[in-house]
């Protein structure tokens, strides 16, 4: 019977290490025969690329730290694997993966990530410009507003000025992207509203917007760090209707439009806006006399829509990406005013 016994269990252990070398031998295969990926439009970033190895490398360890970085940024349906260890980690309670926040009614939250020195920026252009004629858009992190929806004991500081107070009153609207850090673009509206008022700018009502529902399973940068999502985003548009013409990259592009509907069925359906991120976007409204310039980060890119009721010119200028001074570069373009608009950075949890 013992004999018996330790056949069978013989038996078990071989399969278990036929299964094991098989799963093994098969993520080899895949390894050596797919293509390293260069980017991850979910992450949004590079990835790492297989490194060299040299004699020298491997005896400081070097090339043991690049190869472990490689093969955790090129492993086999990586995507997955990083989903499913988020829902096994929610299954152990946990309420911060990845640096990530998991909130109530299906919202995810991060810290502000500093993008430039926009303090220097507004000082620089205060004293090109005059102060009059420079303002700002702190744009508050998701988690110093929606502060009902944070997990137990979290909380978020931030500037509580009036774009701040305006999206507060508002909160209770879909203002802020469930799986993404950005704000919707009637979040934008909100904090263009509020701007508006202070500089005595009569804004465009929101009853006057034309509202379409644009994309119903939209997921940002959020799930692309967790691959996990209670519910997919709406995403709509709240267009202002004015006809512009406009320029990328100092014509070093061939896109035109404000919106561009092409992307919204990609990874990175936020680039609907913009194109996403460009040194230089030039619109031309043909309303009135101003040149606004706007110095930005990528929230900025929902929101310009709404500018363009007030402007004959908006010039956006990404500072990261920009490789000339602003400062004389916008002199020289006949810039009247200054908007600086950027996620504020105080925003973080404790």
């Amino acid at each position: 019977m013992d004999t018996e016994k330790k056949k069978k269990n013989g038996k078990k252990e071989a399969v278990c290490c036929l299964v094991f070398l098989l799963v093994l031998y098969g993520m080899w295969a895949a390894d050596a025969l797919c293509p390293d990926r260069l980017y991850s439009d979910w992450e949004k970033r590079l990835l790492a690329q297989r490194p060299v190895l040299k004699a020298e490398d491997f005896l400081s360890g070097s090339y043991t730290a690049a190869y472990e970085e490689w093969l955790t940024d090129q492993f086999p349906a990586r995507d997955r694997w990083i989903g499913l260890q988020t829902r096994c980690e929610l299954l152990l309670g946990k309420k911060e993966i990845n640096g990530i926040l998991i909130g109530k009614d299906g919202y995810l939250f991060s810290e502000s990530v500093r993008t430039a020195d926009w303090d220097r920026l507004e000082a620089q252009m205060a004293e090109q410009f005059g102060k009059e004629a420079v303002s700002r858009i702190h744009v508050p992190a998701a988690g110093a507003v929606l502060t009902d929806r944070l997990p137990r004991g979290v909380s978020f500081s931030g500037r509580q000025d009036a774009v701040w107070q305006n999206l507060v009153l508002h909160r209770e609207e879909a203002i802020y992207y469930r799986t993404d850090h950005h704000w919707t673009m009637l979040g934008a509206y909100y904090a263009y509203e509020a701007w508006a008022e202070e500089r005595r700018i009569e804004p465009v009502p929101l009853p006057e917007l034309r509202v379409e529902q644009i994309k119903d399973d939209f997921l940002g940068t959020h799930y692309g760090r967790l691959h996990y999502a209670e519910q997919p985003d709406v995403m709509e548009l709240y267009d202002p209707g004015v006809e512009c013409s406009v320029v990328y990259d100092l014509g070093g592009s061939d896109l035109s439009g404000l919106y561009q509907p092409e992307l919204l069925a990609s990874e990175d359906a936020y680039r609907y806006f913009l194109d996403g991120n460009h040194a230089v976007v030039q619109i031309d409204t043909g309303r009135g006399e101003g040149h606004l310039a706007v110095l930005k980060d990528s929230f900025a890119n929902c929101l310009v829509p709404f500018l363009t009721v007030h402007y004959g010119k908006i010039t956006v200028v990404d500072p990261r990406y920009f490789r000339a001074d602003p400062v004389v570069w916008l002199r020289e373009q006949g810039v009247t005013e200054v908007l600086i608009l950027a996620q504020d950075t105080v925003g973080v949890w404790n």
